[in-house]
């Protein structure tokens, strides 16, 4: 039952963006960019009985690991300008990304 609701409040929340982004762009990315995931998975491990010092400890994981992912939003669009296609200007982005995590998670666990 828990992970039933657990993928329908995410898929309406990825409706909901991808709705309003049809109305707004900055709508949609509003929304998006609010941790409304996070809350829901503070929320459920709360709920699930997970200890307080096991959900600060996730959300300064996230903290540091959504550094490297404003990379991709930031050199997608560059790329896209540049005329780069969609799957290219996409794969260069995603692959400077995952460097990125790749140094967040070498020197966190240093």
């Amino acid at each position: 039952m828990h992970f039933f609701t657990k993928t329908l409040l995410s898929a309406l929340i990825i409706s909901a963006v991808t709705k309003l982004s049809e109305k707004s762009t900055i709508g949609g990315a509003f929304l998006k960019s609010l941790p409304l995931t996070s809350f829901l998975v503070f929320f459920f491990m709360k709920y699930e009985g997970r200890s307080n010092i096991e959900i600060s400890r996730l959300s300064w994981d996230i903290f540091f690991l959504v550094i490297p992912s404003l990379i991709l939003f930031v050199t997608f669009p560059v790329f896209l300008d540049r005329g780069l296609s969609f799957g290219v200007s996409l794969s260069f982005s995603t692959a400077l990304m995952l460097s990125g995590y790749f140094l967040t998670l070498r020197l966190l666990s240093a």
